[in-house]
C-alpha cells in the first residue's frame, strides 16, 4: 500500500486531519454540537480548494467553546450555534469583528419512542414521562424548543418531565439509552430518523454565525475557512443535514 493511500485511510478513520498537517497548515475548528454529523463533509470540501490546508474540529456545546475562547484556547475558528456568542466574544476582542459573519440557521426535530409521528401536544399525555431538551442555559436549541411548547401552550403542561443534556448531542444520547420518551433537539443530528419538523414560526430564529479567533497565527488560512462557510459548496451541505441559509432567515424576520 503506497504511503498516500495510507494517509487517505486515515482520514477515513479519524474523520479529522487531512494528510501531510502541520502546525503550518492545520486550521483548528471550534464547532458547536450540532455540526458533528457535518464536518467530514465541511473539511473534504474545503480541502478541495485548498489542498494545501488541513482541519481538526473540536465539537462542543456554544457556551463550552465560548468560554474557553475568552479563557484563551488556541482554536483559529468558532463556528457557534448561537450568534449571541460570537457577538459577545467580538465585543470583548476574541474575535476579529470584521470576520463575523451568519453561516445557516437550525431546525428543531421532534422524536418519539415509538417511532410514529404524533402531534406535538401528546408530549401532555400520561404516556410521555421525560421529554429530552438541550439545556436553553447552554444551547440555543434549548431556547428554542422551549419557545416551541410555549408558542402551543403546553410548557407548563410538560415542564415537569424535561430533563436537559447539555448540549444537543447529550440531549440525543440520553433519548438513544432509553432515557426519555420523546426528544427535541437539533434536526442535523437525526437526519436519518426522520424526526417531525419543528415549524421555525413557533421560536426565535437558530441563527448560526462564525468568526476568526483574534489571537490566531493562521489568519489567512481562517479567512479562507469563513468565505468557505458562506459560498455554495457550504451552503449545499448545511442544506443537506436539515439547516436553512441565513439569507432566508434575515427574508423571514423582515
Amino acid at each position: 500500500m503506497s504511503p498516500r493511500l495510507s494517509s487517505f485511510l486515515l482520514i477515513l478513520i479519524s474523520g479529522f486531519v487531512l494528510p501531510y498537517s502541520s502546525a503550518q497548515n492545520l486550521l483548528t475548528v471550534a464547532a458547536a454540537a450540532d455540526l458533528a454529523p457535518l464536518e467530514n463533509d465541511l473539511m473534504l470540501a474545503f480541502h478541495k480548494t485548498h489542498p494545501e490546508l488541513s482541519v481538526r474540529f473540536v465539537t462542543e456545546a456554544s457556551a463550552a467553546l465560548s468560554q474557553q475562547i475568552e479563557n484563551g484556547a488556541p482554536y483559529d475558528v468558532f463556528m457557534s450555534a448561537n450568534a449571541q456568542f460570537v457577538d459577545r466574544l467580538s465585543s470583548f476582542g476574541k474575535l476579529r469583528p470584521d470576520s463575523t459573519r451568519a453561516y445557516a440557521e437550525g431546525r428543531l426535530g421532534l422524536l418519539w419512542m415509538d417511532g410514529k409521528k404524533h402531534k406535538i401536544n401528546d408530549l401532555a399525555a400520561s404516556n410521555i414521562r421525560y421529554i429530552a431538551l438541550p439545556n436553553p442555559k447552554l444551547a440555543p436549541y434549548g431556547v428554542a424548543a422551549q419557545q416551541a411548547l410555549e408558542h402551543e401552550g403546553i410548557w407548563k403542561q410538560v415542564q415537569s418531565k424535561v430533563v436537559y443534556g447539555e448540549n444537543v448531542r447529550q440531549t440525543l444520547q440520553m433519548f438513544e439509552s432509553g432515557n426519555a420518551d420523546a426528544l427535541i433537539t437539533a434536526d442535523s443530528l437525526l437526519q436519518a430518523k426522520h424526526p417531525d419538523l419543528i415549524p421555525v414560526e413557533w421560536h426565535r430564529p437558530i441563527l448560526q454565525k462564525a468568526g476568526v479567533i483574534a489571537a490566531t497565527k493562521q489568519l489567512t488560512a481562517a479567512d479562507a475557512f469563513l468565505n468557505f462557510l458562506t459560498g455554495p459548496a457550504a451552503q449545499t451541505i448545511f442544506t443537506r443535514y436539515g439547516f436553512m441559509s441565513p439569507r432566508l432567515t434575515d427574508e423571514r424576520r423582515h
